[in-house]
């Protein structure tokens, strides 16, 4: 809990002194909603969102829209899991940022879209799509000993099925952010192939 609350500071510091404002009031907005826990039961439910934008931070030099791209990570859940609508995302953030949003967005109350045609889309959004790395990267970093083997697996091979095959269909789209893309590239195969091993160690039940 108290690392998360310093990321969480240091990112709103970091933010401020970017001048990156818009992008801190979307922290202010996902810090209203998310008010709950991880899967774990314990990690606060806002530590993902506030994880991926330290992430991002990484990259800025490489990104097309650093601030858009924060901010779309800093709200990429809210539509799903809050019914957030897309008018008033798209009132204080602007059209590239609820576009990006509603890009992430698979499930939207009660309708789910095409896991395809959702990936194909996120491909085509400079922010949506490395927003969308940053998320499976961090879940793929915390979903050891909160998941079941079975579902690791299923995370892994949406990873290899969905996820590569979008970063390289943006990558071909977005060329200047291909440092990024390459470094999302490097983590996410490297993550695999990790819990690959972690898997094959695991006894089977």
């Amino acid at each position: 809990m108290a690392d998360y609350s310093k990321q969480r500071i240091a990112l709103r510091y970091w933010l401020s002194g970017r001048g990156y404002h818009r992008a801190g009031q979307a922290l202010n907005l996902a810090e209203a909603y998310h008010r709950g826990t991880r899967k774990d039961g314990v990690t606060p439910e806002l530590a993902h969102q506030v994880q991926i934008a330290h992430y991002l931070r990484t990259l800025e030099a490489s990104l097309l829209h650093p601030q858009d791209t924060l901010t779309v990570a800093l709200l990429h859940d809210v539509r799903e899991d809050y019914d957030l609508a897309d008018g008033e995302i798209r009132d204080q953030f602007g059209d590239r940022v609820a576009d990006g949003v509603d890009a992430m967005t698979k499930t939207f109350r009660g309708q789910r879209r095409d896991d395809v045609a959702l990936f194909e889309r996120i491909g085509e959004h400079p922010c949506a799509s490395i927003a969308k790395l940053g998320d499976r990267i961090h879940n793929q970093s915390t979903m050891h000993g909160v998941f079941t083997p079975a579902k690791m697996r299923a995370y892994m091979a949406e990873t290899e099925e969905l996820f590569l095959p979008m970063l390289r269909r943006a990558r071909r789209n977005f060329p200047a952010q291909e440092p990024a893309y390459e470094n999302a590239k490097l983590l996410l195969t490297g993550q695999l192939q990790m819990l690959d091993a972690i898997l094959a160690a695991t006894p089977q039940t």
